[in-house]
């Protein structure tokens, strides 16, 4: 291009095309990673548990606690994956305190034997974040015979949580940190059909066990209200780079990997982005009381409308503690 084609270029519509595309990508991008988390709080030496943390949202989470002081318990199933998850933090911050713990949340045993052997470590837990979380596509079942996309998204997360209270009641703020997303405003929940083998649809199976969370969550900040413990859901949008994306079509070959990927980066956001909220509802002094709420890019909003029926939360709190053999006497599970 010589200089005569270059000012016929300049004085064309074309500076002022290109330019107003890469403004309208550049807000959109800008608008779809959602917020920042607004609080600078720091939260030295509280002890953080994260489940599901060796990559994706859940590591993600783990790098931005610990560069606020929190020592983090971070929890997934293997050990090499888990080693490396652990070397990826201390290599964004060498002072971080990362003690790697195996425990598979698909595993109702597995989770008691996770617990027993945590508190002969640990005398108390500040923030627990049930993050660990997955999508099946095809109908699989646990060695406890129960379905395990509703196990690994909820019933285990019920478990843990329960568990964990003797633990966090011992802390001078616990909070309890429930990973959900938007596909919940999509489900219903059939508390009598919680086997799903006679019908099984891998996506409303799916968002059936993130609406469970959110119920559950309302539910037990409401069994645990002026105990010190709260209870909250967070939603961190739709993130990239996470394992739920292997059951989708986009997922389907590196063609197609190849072909959507302008676009996921454009609409999806990067696990650092969607842990904002997360790291949020873990460190702000403003939500020591808050519970019950479910909060999506740092502010409260409105849940599905099921979740406000009263009488269902119940029937369901009631259906996972008889799933878990739990006591349904919480204050057992406080004093423990």
């Amino acid at each position: 291009m010589d200089l005569k084609d270059f000012d016929s270029f300049t004085n064309s519509w074309w500076p002022i095309g290109i330019s107003t595309v890469i403004s309208i990508i550049a807000a959109i991008r800008f608008y779809m990673a959602g917020p920042k988390c607004p609080s600078e709080n720091r939260i030295d030496d509280c002890v953080v548990l994260i489940t599901g943390a060796s990559s994706g949202l859940g590591l993600a989470t783990s790098k931005e606690l610990a560069a606020r002081g929190a020592k983090i318990i971070l929890t997934c199933r293997n050990k090499e994956k888990g080693e490396k998850a652990v070397e990826a933090v201390l290599q964004t911050l060498p002072t971080a305190q990362i003690d790697l713990r195996l425990l598979d949340v698909s595993s109702l045993m597995n989770i008691r034997d996770f617990v027993n052997n945590l508190k002969k470590d640990y005398p108390k837990i500040d923030v627990l974040i049930n993050n660990a979380g997955i999508i099946f596509e095809q109908y699989q079942k646990t060695k406890e015979n129960l379905e395990l996309t509703f196990v690994t998204n909820y019933l285990g997360p019920f478990l843990l949580t329960h568990l964990l209270l003797p633990l966090l009641s011992k802390s001078d703020n616990g909070r309890i940190i429930n990973i959900t997303s938007l596909a919940h405003y999509r489900a219903n929940i059939d508390i009598n059909n919680f086997d799903f083998s006679k019908k099984f649809m891998y996506r409303e199976v799916y968002g059936q066990t993130k609406l469970a969370l959110v119920m559950f969550t309302k539910h037990l900040a409401s069994l645990l209200k002026g105990k010190g413990i709260t209870v909250n859901a967070v939603s961190p949008g739709i993130v990239r780079d996470t394992k739920h994306f292997r059951s989708s079509p986009l997922g389907s070959s590196w063609m197609t990997k190849m072909s959507v990927y302008p676009w996921t980066w454009l609409f999806l956001k990067t696990p650092k982005q969607g842990s904002q909220t997360v790291v949020y509802a873990a460190i702000e002094p403003s939500l020591d009381t808050v519970t019950g709420s479910y909060f999506s890019d740092c502010e409260i909003k409105e849940p599905s409308e099921i979740v406000n029926d009263a009488a269902l939360l119940e029937k369901l709190y009631e259906r996972s503690i008889e799933l878990c053999n739990l006591s349904d006497d919480l204050n057992l599970q406080l004093s423990d």
